[in-house]
């Protein structure tokens, strides 16, 4: 029971990236012709890496029309895909 809800958890979590509904993070990594922008949520960014609570902090973000812009070009599309 306990593995069944921890597999659904996963999935629900793998769906809000996918569809991004309701989110307030916009990342864009990479540079030049190779770059891609991800839809996120902060509360989860935040909650699930240390790096991002304090790269998401209100001191160091730019927000636009509620959405916190978060700018990486030093990490490879491909590599973020991982990371996220």
């Amino acid at each position: 029971m306990r593995t069944e809800f921890y597999t659904n958890l996963s999935l629900d979590f793998s769906q809000l990236l996918e569809d991004a509904d309701d989110y307030n993070v916009n990342i864009r990594v990479g540079e030049n012709t190779e770059t891609k922008e991800f839809r996120a949520h902060s509360t989860i960014l935040r909650a699930r890496s240390p790096y991002f609570k304090r790269a998401l902090s209100d001191s160091w973000v730019t927000i636009k029309d509620g959405v916190i812009l978060f700018n990486k070009p030093n990490i490879s599309p491909n590599v973020f895909t991982l990371i996220l």
